[in-house]
């Protein structure tokens, strides 16, 4: 095993009168340490108010390395101003068994009463995170109460920029605003149109959106249902009334001079069916679409069939449904003939090459299943060694715990002097801290395998979980558990990646 050592980080941002420098940071943090700590003192003018500085970088890298065994400062501002991110850092340091210890604010995590702190400052921590998210909701309703464009990156026709009192707002492109035209202007007046034919229209005239490629069909849907291209007026007050949609602007607003925006639920763009609970407010974007086409547009993309994701479930894929991709373009891949797979970047996107004609959807489901199986095995195997390492830390607690109070009780009867006992008392209570922190950190282990094993909705069907010997519905359960995404390559060999 490798040597660890105790170390010791100093700043200091500035040269000021009254600052202590890092000489006598170093000084004092040495009477805190064992021979010979490593310094880490290169961070001389870098503010505390973030964590990007060089030497506190490579001060986590040896701790994440286990190099280090415990991290003295000289204050607790010396390593962060930022209660959030020191807090990170402590969580990296527990990770891998690292004490911290400031010798400014008496704060020493070897002690019950350092861990107690730590345990302040994690409410503290918490408490900050909770107000930041206060903070970008209140400054959110803010910009949109102020009728700026606040919806981050422009949307396709548009290029973001600035009105003429400098407020965020969106800039229309102009062959991209044609081609946006088009899709509102054919998709209500022709009753012969479909998404699709939209976009091979837009192929043939090799228009593509902002990554530049080719669009699909959802998108085009997407574009179709964004009252971002509307103007915002009487009628479209009326529709939007009528979908149960909150109102930010007064009625008298909408006079047809801007257009709007809407907010408050995921991919609420493309579920016209359903806008019930999201905000709707007026911005300052010029409108280039006039609301009774809009609203003829998404009464028939409320009827139309095609507007479902690529990435929607499709029950000829059994348990894969919704999992499985692409490996060339990562775009979904379905079955539109039973039992062969095709990639919708090849048949709807017009992106994608890969042909998967020939690989067949059991040898895919029972490549998946072995991969699956493996990753099972080796959850079980390293949840069933913490579990037995927590016992047999469990008891050696119990007996130093018996220890402590024995010896206790001598001291009280006068049997054993308290200079005597007290060496050795520190000696266990040393010992059970560091079992403690070893139990912890198992803990928090054996609830991560727990939690990826899906113990609650798996392990209960039986003792050991035999991924193959499952229905589809269990499968399926089991799959959302563990796995991110299911690559498949023309050839029928699938890598999984693993949800982290």
């Amino acid at each position: 095993m490798a040597k660890k050592y105790d170390a010791i980080y100093a700043r200091q941002s500035v040269d000021k009168k009254d600052s202590v420098s890092i000489e006598t940071q170093i000084e004092a943090c040495k009477t805190k340490c064992n021979k010979n700590p490593l310094v880490y003192d290169a961070d001389k003018g870098f503010s505390g108010k973030n964590t990007d500085r060089p030497d506190l970088i490579r001060l986590m890298n040896d701790i994440q390395h286990d190099l280090i065994k415990k991290v003295v400062v000289y204050k607790l501002d010396r390593i962060s101003r930022n209660i959030t991110d020191f807090y990170k850092l402590y969580e990296i340091m527990q990770a891998h068994n690292c004490e911290f210890v400031s010798f400014e604010d008496n704060f020493d995590t070897t002690t019950i009463i350092g861990r107690a702190m730590m345990g302040i400052l994690v409410v503290f921590a918490q408490m900050e995170r909770e107000n930041t998210v206060v903070r970008v909701r209140d400054n959110y309703h803010y910009r949109i109460k102020d009728g700026r464009w606040a919806s981050g990156k422009a949307p396709f026709g548009f290029a973001n920029g600035k009105d003429a009192e400098g407020k965020p707002t969106l800039i229309p492109v102009e062959e991209e605003i044609d081609a946006v035209k088009y899709m509102f202007n054919t998709y209500a007046s022709n009753s012969n149109i479909s998404l699709g034919k939209i976009q091979q229209y837009l192929i043939d005239e090799g228009i593509n959106g902002h990554q530049g490629k080719g669009f699909a069909r959802t998108t085009i849907g997407r574009i179709l249902s964004n009252p971002i291209y509307v103007k915002a007026d009487k009628r479209l007050y009326q529709y939007y009334k009528s979908k149960q949609v909150i109102f930010v602007n007064d009625k008298k607003e909408w006079n047809g001079s801007v257009s709007c925006e809407l907010i408050g639920k995921k991919d609420m763009s493309r579920k016209v069916e359903n806008l019930k609970g999201c905000t709707v407010y007026l911005t300052n974007v010029k409108p280039v679409i006039d609301s009774e086409t809009f609203i003829i547009v998404q009464q028939r993309l409320a009827q139309n069939s095609s507007l479902s994701s690529d990435n929607s479930p499709n029950n000829n894929l059994k348990e894969l449904s919704g999992l499985i991709k692409c490996k060339e373009c990562g775009s979904a891949i379905k079955m539109q003939k039973f039992p062969t797979f095709t990639c919708t970047g090849r048949s709807q996107k017009k992106i994608c090459s890969v042909s998967l004609a020939g690989v067949k959807l059991d040898e895919v489901r029972n490549a998946v299943g072995v991969e699956v199986q493996a990753y099972l095995d080796n959850i079980d195997t390293k949840r069933k060694e913490t579990e037995k390492r927590i016992n047999k830390i469990n008891k050696e607690i119990k007996d130093l715990t018996i220890r402590q109070e024995r010896l206790l009780q001598l001291v009280e009867s006068g049997e054993v002097g308290a200079v005597v006992a007290s060496s050795r008392l520190e000696e266990i209570q040393n010992k059970l801290n560091e079992l403690e922190l070893q139990r912890n950190l198992g803990i928090n282990k054996s609830d991560i395998y727990d939690r990826r094993f899906g113990l609650d909705e798996i392990t209960k069907m039986s003792k050991q979980v035999d991924y193959l010997s499952l229905n589809t519905e269990h499968r399926q359960t089991l799959l959302r558990i563990l796995v991110d995404k299911i690559l498949l390559d023309k050839d029928g060999n699938v890598s999984i990646q693993w949800k982290e």
